[in-house]
């Protein structure tokens, strides 16, 4: 019983020191399509302003970066026609998933 003890304490004690060490690995952002501008191709750039008053941030994507439609992924050309046939895109949400280390977009999705 007496080991039993011991190594819960110690496996308790590991938990914690582990638990200490958390880092933020992506950042999400829910964007209005009339305030997101799309790349031109698989390893441009899109910008975006987070709030009104911030200032506009342009970040890269790369070839491994997901288009996302209803929650099928599509090709960059598909993402951009399927937002071209949104009619309110003040009211219509994009989410902008940045990997903040490569300091590069990991995905963009909409929901139709």
């Amino acid at each position: 019983m007496r080991i039993r003890t011991t190594l819960f304490a110690v496996l308790l004690g590991l938990s914690f020191s582990v638990s200490a060490e958390n880092y933020i690995i992506s950042q999400a952002y829910e964007i209005a399509l009339d305030e997101l501008r799309l790349p031109g191709n698989t390893v441009g750039s899109v910008s975006f302003k987070d709030c009104n008053a911030c200032d506009t941030q342009t970040i890269r994507v790369t070839v491994q970066t997901r288009y996302v439609v209803n929650n099928r992924d599509v090709t960059l050309v598909e993402f951009t026609q399927e937002v071209s046939t949104i009619a309110d895109k003040k009211s219509n949400i994009a989410t902008v998933i940045h990997h903040l280390e490569s300091d590069s977009i990991v995905a963009l999705q909409i929901v139709k």
